[in-house]
């Protein structure tokens, strides 16, 4: 029987003072929102917290999203032109070399397609 470790998850950490105190802010003018417009349903309220977060910045998985086209955009370059190198070299003008070099430019194109997909949400 294999010996499989199991690691516990990390506590997050506490927040921050200015955390603490940004969340009271907004506990405060939700409330008075609430008092004021008591049909407000808590959906509404959620929807606009979503919405106040995406104007705030860009998210980590956009972000996130972003560097890995970009990451996979300078790899498909780098393995294309080292195919075309070894071609104008002589290596790579061989048959088996063209199903890689196809390869190479697909991922090239499918990472254009991700960033700007990425790029225009």
């Amino acid at each position: 029987m294999a010996y499989v470790p199991i690691v516990p998850p990390a506590p997050p950490p506490p927040p921050s003072p200015r955390t603490r105190e940004l969340s009271a802010l907004l506990a405060k003018v939700l409330e008075e929102y609430r008092k004021a417009h008591p049909s407000v349903t808590g959906a509404e309220i959620r929807a606009a917290m979503s919405l106040a977060g995406q104007a705030a910045g860009p998210g980590r998985a956009r972000l996130a999203a972003v560097l890995g086209a970009v990451v996979g955009l300078l790899v498909a370059l780098g393995v294309s032109g080292v195919f075309f190198l070894q071609r104008g070299a002589g290596g790579a003008g061989s048959p088996e070399a063209m199903p890689l070099i196809v390869a190479a430019v697909i991922a090239f194109l499918g990472i254009i397609l991700v960033l700007v997909k990425v790029l225009t949400r």
